[in-house]
């Protein structure tokens, strides 16, 4: 068996010279120096919060197949434990990113001594926790009979930043409108004591089909798909949420809601400017830009709520159930298609939109389109 030879790419600056007790290295802040030849692996190391240091027990000489330290009478092998005397000394431990400046890593969590060599540094993985958690048997029964049970509890509770991170999954990425919908989907939710099951009784009427409109229907379970999400083409960063009787709390926001946002991360415009506007792609600087905009959109969850928005109750006009209507073969692309959708040729044979070449409306980014021919 070929082994190669590690090579450390890096080393542990701390103020811990010798300790028998990895619980109180792992209370001090220490930093990494990774050497220069490496700094190249650094780029975008900062959009990770926790990251897995692999390292060398570099003053463990005494190698330990079994036995514990805490607990004598409890037989235990090495590889059950996080002893560093170990058969290689190799040693993994998860710790925060805190900061980056060059090529040193501000970290918090690293049980290392000072003087350690680094081995390599991976972002940390959690799958297998996440996956384990999903399919709980009891869990799982309870989400089947109750689907938004951990969103319920989560906006019950006001834990915007964990609706922010799940709202993500589905808008693919994090940024203050999404941040700015959740915040006002959590606050119309709480103050009507509304729950969606997904059967149009509950009421999304959203003003804009931007990012905020994603926060709305992660968090009201008010979609498209269940025709309990309605679209006001407006422009406006508003939404109102009603139940069946119009009775509602619509939220805008105030005139000064971007200005308050801007001046709470000062940093992240400059960077905006210099990556966006001007096409600088410097790999450093993108990794700041990014980092920047994270801290920016889950900073805005912490922004008081009042000086971003206005809450007023409303009464709304609100449509009847939509219809179930009948779906039919289109003679030209044998596709089904719903009968509303449809036109009938002067030989009796319905043809879909599409292909009959007739105005039909579409809506993408720019609103809704009502004279949009195939």
């Amino acid at each position: 068996m070929n082994i190669p030879a590690f090579k450390p790419i890096g080393i542990v600056h701390s103020q811990v010279e010798e300790s028998d007790d990895y619980r109180k290295i792992k209370e001090q802040l220490c930093t990494i120096e990774i050497f220069e030849e490496y700094t190249e692996a650094l780029t975008g190391i900062e959009e990770n919060i926790f990251l897995d240091i692999v390292f060398c027990f570099h003053k463990s000489e005494q190698v330990l197949l079994s036995g514990t330290k805490y607990n004598p009478q409890t037989e235990r092998g090495v590889f059950g434990t996080r002893s560093p005397r170990r058969p290689n000394l190799i040693g993994v431990t998860s710790v925060r990113l805190i900061d980056r400046n060059d090529n040193i890593l501000l970290v918090k969590g690293l049980d290392a001594l000072n003087g350690t060599p680094v081995l390599d540094i991976k972002s940390s993985d959690t799958s297998l926790f996440a996956f384990e958690a999903d399919n709980n048997p009891v869990h799982q029964a309870k989400m089947k009979s109750s689907p938004r049970i951990d969103i319920r509890n989560h906006i019950y509770s006001n834990r915007a930043e964990t609706l922010m991170i799940k709202s993500a999954q589905m808008h693919s990425h994090f940024c203050p409108g999404l941040a700015m919908g959740v915040m006002a989907a959590v606050k119309a939710m709480n103050l009507l004591e509304a729950e969606s099951d997904g059967m149009e009784d509950l009421l999304a009427i959203t003003e804009t089909n931007n990012c905020f409109s994603d926060g709305v229907q992660f968090v009201t379970g008010c979609t498209f798909g269940n025709n309990a999400l309605i679209f006001k083409d407006l422009g406006k960063t508003a939404f109102t949420l009603t139940h069946r009787d119009g009775q509602g709390i619509r939220i805008s926001t105030r005139p000064g809601s971007q200005q308050v946002i801007r001046d709470a991360f000062p940093d992240f415009r400059n960077l905006y400017q210099k990556v966006v506007a001007e096409q600088n792609h410097n790999p450093q600087l993108m990794a700041e830009y990014r980092k920047s905009a994270l801290d920016r959109a889950f900073g805005t969850l912490s922004l008081d709520f009042d000086s971003l928005f206005k809450v007023e109750k409303v009464q709304t006009e609100i449509p009847s159930y939509a219809r179930i209507n009948e779906s039919f073969i289109c003679a030209v692309c044998d596709e089904s298609v719903m009968s509303t959708r449809s036109v009938t040729g002067k030989n009796g044979k319905q043809t879909c939109l599409s292909c009959a070449g007739s105005e039909f409306g579409m809506l993408d980014g720019n609103g809704i389109h009502c004279n949009f021919k195939n």
